[in-house]
């Protein structure tokens, strides 16, 4: 049986305010992997161009997180400081069970399979939180503290 843990803040997507541009995608890569490379990043625009949707997926920081409960060597961690999940690449072996197990992940672009580094949610360890927040040029991104959506 799976108990809720600590909760954490979360990002939320303003679809109204978006305009699909990208740039949340591309800070986040620069910031955790020194690249500009949307398949690096942790954030996930995705478009359906003729239809003229999109959509931002990220990790949602569940409160009972499968993720977190189904990983075999124990390799994610919650974040004393801002209760948010991530994974420890030192104890990670890539067997993708973390992936398989979220719920949300259907398309695997909330958990990212990276073979030199595994993925991290909310830019564990920034004082400024989530970097893509912090960049995007519409505010279409924002992060919610834990008290404002309990």
């Amino acid at each position: 049986m799976c108990y809720p843990i600590k909760k954490s803040g979360r990002i939320v997507h303003e679809t109204k305010l978006c305009t699909a541009c990208g740039i949340c995608e591309l800070v986040c890569s620069l910031y955790h992997e020194g690249v500009c490379s949307p398949s690096l990043s942790r954030i996930t625009l995705k478009r359906e161009p003729l239809a003229g949707n999109f959509r931002v997926d990220t990790c949602r920081q569940c409160l009972a997180p499968s993720c977190y409960f189904s990983c075999p060597v124990n390799a994610i961690a919650i974040d004393n400081r801002f209760g948010a999940s991530f994974i420890v690449e030192e104890k990670c072996v890539g067997c993708r069970v973390c992936a398989k197990s979220c719920p949300l992940n259907e398309e695997g672009t909330i958990i990212r399979f990276n073979a030199e580094k595994k993925t991290c949610f909310l830019c564990k360890g920034r004082d400024r939180g989530p970097i893509c927040v912090e960049a995007c040029p519409w505010n279409a991104l924002r992060y919610l503290e834990v008290s404002k959506h309990e």
